[in-house]
């Protein structure tokens, strides 16, 4: 009798966890297929352009391919030419979008006309600030940092 309901016990939460399984496969189903979270046409009615600072690579450059996979043509702004070139020519090649690129070394302090310049007559509708600058070493308030900029230590 005991083995009886041992397997019975058994078939039934075999069973239970089925139907649990079953409702999250259908659930997953309903959010991916009819939910999302922007239409591609939402990014574009920002702007045409996107700024990315530091998109030489890591997270920079991860956004600056995602942002041009939706359809925006991007400015790339980093100090390094040769991985702005190469960056640029890959989302040219594999997307079609258009790019530019800003040489710009933000540990020095007269660059910013430059870049105003280049980004001149663009319709720019999303900024990523991804250029790795703090305020100083530990954290604080924005409001209670002081004005100088300090560069955090990210490989070249």
């Amino acid at each position: 009798m005991g083995d009886v309901l041992e397997q019975f016990f058994i078939l039934t939460g075999l069973l239970v966890c089925l139907a649990c399984l079953a409702k999250c496969v259908r659930f997953s189903r309903r959010i991916l297929l009819y939910w999302k979270v922007l239409p591609k046409s939402f990014l574009q009615s920002m702007g045409q352009w996107a700024v990315i600072t530091g998109a030489g690579d890591g997270i920079g450059k991860a956004y600056s391919f995602e942002l041009a996979k939706r359809g925006l043509n991007v400015v790339l702004i980093s100090r390094t030419l040769e991985k702005l070139e190469a960056i640029a020519t890959e989302i040219e090649r594999t997307t079609g979008r258009s790019v530019k690129i800003i040489q710009a070394d933000f540990t020095k302090d007269d660059i910013y006309e430059h870049i105003k310049e280049k980004l001149a007559g663009l319709e720019i509708g999303i900024l990523v600030n991804n250029v790795g600058m703090l305020p100083n070493l530990l954290p604080s308030h924005f409001l209670n940092a002081p004005d100088e900029i300090q560069v955090s230590h990210r490989p070249v």
